[in-house]
Parts: structure tokens; C-alpha cells; sequence
């Protein structure tokens, strides 16, 4: 009997007592969406159908590289390109956006 007292308080508890389960955002995931607005900038007339994160580079205390591949479609023919990332982690800004073209399209 007391077993089952328990375990009822058990599932009760379970209940009224909330949970907190939230994924924290990866690192990169704001210069990610960077990425996608000045790519969509450059890029007007393509769309970004896949968005690969290939890393991050550190090149100084205020400059680190992060690197993102996509895949951008015209007219049912897609390319891929590399996007580079350059932020200044101290101050957590945005220094520049390059483009490495390296498919055209198929």
C-alpha cells in the first residue's frame, strides 16, 4: 500500500513540477544566419537549398573564421559555394563576409 502511495505521488510530481528542456543554439548558429542574409543579399536571384557549418578557424584574439558551404539554386540548376565568416570575438561583430565559388551550375 505504501508502495503505491509513492509511486502515485511519484507520477503526480511528474506532472505539476515542469520541465525545462530547451536546446541551446550552437555557436555558430548567429553567424550562420549571417551567412544566409548576406549570401541572399549577394545572391538575389538564387535561393539557399542547403547550408552546411564546416568549422571554425581561429586566427587571433580578435579574429576568428567560420565556415559554411552552400548550395544555391537558379532556374532548377544549383552550385555550391563557401562562405567565410570573419568576426571579431572579443566584441562579438561581424567584419566580413567572402565568397569562395566553387561549382558552377549543373
Amino acid at each position: 500500500m505504501l508502495q503505491k502511495l509513492i509511486l502515485l505521488l511519484s507520477i503526480t510530481l511528474l506532472f505539476l513540477v515542469p520541465i525545462n528542456v530547451h536546446a541551446e543554439a550552437p555557436s555558430y548558429a548567429k553567424w550562420g544566419k549571417i551567412a544566409i542574409e548576406e549570401t541572399t543579399k549577394k545572391y538575389p536571384d538564387q535561393q539557399v537549398t542547403d547550408y552546411r557549418y564546416d568549422g571554425k578557424v581561429f586566427i587571433s584574439d580578435v579574429r576568428e573564421q567560420y565556415d559554411f558551404e552552400f548550395t544555391l539554386k537558379q532556374n532548377g540548376q544549383s552550385r555550391e559555394i563557401r562562405v567565410y565568416v570573419l568576426v571579431n570575438p572579443q566584441k562579438d561583430k561581424l567584419i566580413d563576409v567572402k565568397y569562395d565559388e566553387i561549382e558552377e551550375f549543373q
